[in-house]
């Protein structure tokens, strides 16, 4: 585990070769999310397959769809910059490669990008998801207390995502193209918060909530972060 978490703090990409040429898997970003989000639909997965046996199906969608397949792949093979993403003639090289390669090795390559996401095992294993569990507590207490509360926004990646991200220093480059999308995930989801409850709230609060608390700053802050580990901080 601790590899993985080294994956993601350095966003280290992962060299294959192809056709005698070397290519980097690089982690996804925002942005590639959005730009995957058409492929992967239209990818015809079985998912019942894909858990039982990931290689059995990849190595079935490569060989009936062997053109989606590639420019999935060719997404996840651009550099992380906004100009690489854009870079139509690199990407054009990239897919005709990927395109050519045989079914049983665009398969492996297919099932690397498809479970790469360690997100949520990665916040298991740091605690994160114990810290969510003790300030689901603590608003549950503090929300008994203050019922005339009322909180507005956070209905799209704009402001439970992108907005919260630039509060706290990212510049847009930083979290549409470069910054690893795990990361970003991670790094809202452990913000420290301190959370302001009265002798009352502490007293109708389980003990098993005490400790470090996250980010909460206003009361739909947990709502948020909860979402971001769940769904991927998109809506």
């Amino acid at each position: 585990m601790e590899a993985l978490l080294a994956d993601i703090i350095t966003a280290r990409p992962h060299e294959v070769r192809v056709g005698g040429k070397a290519l980097l898997i690089y982690p996804v970003t925002l942005a590639k999310t959005f730009m995957l989000r058409p492929w992967m639909d239209a990818l015809k997965l079985d998912s019942d397959i894909m858990r039982a046996d990931p290689f059995v199906e990849c190595l079935r969608i490569a060989g009936t769809q062997p053109d989606i397949v590639a420019h999935i792949l060719t997404i996840h093979t651009a550099p992380n910059s906004y100009k690489d993403l854009h870079d139509s003639i690199a990407a054009e090289e990239r897919y005709r490669l990927l395109y050519t390669v045989k079914p049983e090795h665009l398969a492996g390559l297919l099932m690397v990008v498809l479970t790469q996401d360690n997100t949520e095992q990665i916040a298991r294993y740091l605690g994160i998801e114990d810290e969510q569990k003790k300030l689901r507590e603590v608003m549950k207490v503090r929300k008994g207390h203050e019922k005339n509360n009322k909180n507005y926004g956070g209905v799209s990646v704009f402001g439970s995502f992108i907005g919260q991200l630039k509060e706290m220093g990212y510049n847009d480059d930083e979290i549409l193209f470069e910054r690893p999308y795990s990361y970003l995930r991670l790094m809202l989801a452990d913000k420290v918060t301190n959370i302001y409850l009265s002798d009352e709230d502490l007293e109708s609060l389980p003990t098993e909530a005490g400790g470090t608390l996250l980010d909460g700053e206003d009361d739909a802050s947990f709502d948020v972060l909860s979402s971001l580990i769940r769904n991927g901080g998109t809506k």
